[in-house]
């Protein structure tokens, strides 16, 4: 059963979080539920008419000019949600602590150099970044608003990733409204090194009681390697298995054809 807050974290960043939302969304809307997704923060957008986007695009090879909420609302059509958004692509708190403080092009850094060690210039200003209660309340604002079955609470990375002395798991606390209501989906990775941090994540996320309502595979290849199946029956050892998402289905599949086939990756019953 699939509670009213789902988080879906991961066993890493890249690990497909954002299109195994989607296809939650997706597989949740065939069978009549109502969904939205909402994502506390995002790093990594541009804008396309950021008049920084060339020189950001220049420096850093991972920023977007879709988010994470866009692509779950271009695949789904629902309706999506984000909190806070950061340009560069880092975790939160540095991502902040750079936009505040003005962006470095890498020109402007001596090439090569080893940075002398943590620099505290501005740390003050990550306070901007929102309490869990503010990200609390977002989501159950978005929640009234829509009046939604199901709220699809994607992080950023993995569970506890820094959000400015908060990770995932206190938003989590935050939501709770009793046994059941608040679950984590994890998205892992099928390859040699998954089980240990599929383990890692499901046992960071227990102590914080949060249970894992299931695994799904972020991305699954075409041509499944022993490794990758193997992987899979000791996956479902830990948490349900709720399916896996097929590789570059995201970026292959219009709205029509990805939410016809959602359902048919995930069991949610």
């Amino acid at each position: 059963m699939i509670p009213r807050f789902l988080l879906v974290t991961g066993t890493d960043t890249g690990v497909g979080k954002t299109i195994a939302t989607a296809a939650l969304a997706a597989a949740l809307t065939a069978v009549g539920r109502r969904v939205i997704m909402c994502k506390p923060i995002q790093t990594g957008h541009i804008r396309a008419d950021d008049p920084a986007r060339e020189q950001l695009e220049s420096d850093y090879c991972d920023v977007v000019t879709e988010s994470d909420a866009e692509a779950v609302a271009r695949l789904t059509g629902i309706y999506t949600f984000t909190n806070t958004t950061l340009r560069l692509p880092m975790a939160p708190v540095p991502a902040a602590k750079a936009e505040w403080d003005g962006f470095k092009s890498v020109d402007d850094e001596s090439a090569g150099a080893v940075p002398s060690g943590p620099d505290s210039s501005g740390a003050d200003r990550v306070s901007n970044l929102p309490s869990a209660a503010e990200h609390v309340d977002f989501i159950r604002t978005a929640l009234a608003r829509t009046d939604a079955d199901h709220v699809l609470v994607e992080g950023s990375g993995g569970v506890l990733v820094d959000f400015g002395g908060l990770t995932l798991a206190d938003i989590a606390a935050g939501l709770s409204e009793g046994e059941n209501s608040v679950g984590a989906a994890i998205v892992v990775r099928s390859r040699l090194g998954t089980l240990n941090h599929t383990a890692l994540t499901a046992e960071a996320l227990e102590r914080r009681r949060v249970s894992t309502t299931g695994i799904i595979i972020g991305s699954w290849p075409e041509k499944a390697s022993p490794v990758d199946r193997d992987n899979w029956a000791a996956l479902s050892a830990m948490a349900p298995v709720l399916g896996a998402i097929p590789a570059g289905v995201g970026d292959r599949l219009d709205r029509n054809e990805f939410t016809a086939r959602a359902p048919g990756w995930l069991r949610l019953s």
